[in-house]
């Protein structure tokens, strides 16, 4: 599984702006072969940015998509950004689920529970 993670900072006056611009780009993306999800987050605070969020299946097929208009409305946005927008791209190897939260829970029941007979 790869994902490709973009953080726009817009000034407050383009906020709405690209959030339509990634709205707009979202359901397509997500139609494309190969493409797993994709999500828009919005964070809040002193300096609230926009990250928009690609999960697909290979980077040949990441890679297709950058190549595509709709990606070019995805740098559209990133231009909006007052500071330098963040750009990463993952490759994830393994991924887990609840099933991790309630093992490392389990076990740290099992640390705090005292010992019986020393």
């Amino acid at each position: 599984m790869r994902l490709s993670l973009v953080r726009i900072t817009p000034v407050p006056e383009r906020r709405d702006e690209v959030l339509d611009i990634l709205l707009s780009v979202k359901g397509p993306t997500q139609a494309e072969q190969g493409c797993l999800a994709c999500w828009i987050l919005a964070e809040f605070g002193e300096d609230p940015a926009i990250v928009y969020v690609e999960q697909w299946r290979s980077f040949a097929e990441m890679h297709r998509h950058m190549r595509t208009p709709l990606y070019a409305r995805i740098l559209q946005a990133m231009e909006l950004s007052d500071t330098e927008p963040q750009v990463c791209f993952f490759e994830i190897v393994e991924s887990s689920g609840l099933e991790l939260v309630e093992q490392v829970l389990k076990q740290s029941r099992k640390k705090a529970e005292p010992r019986r007979g020393t």
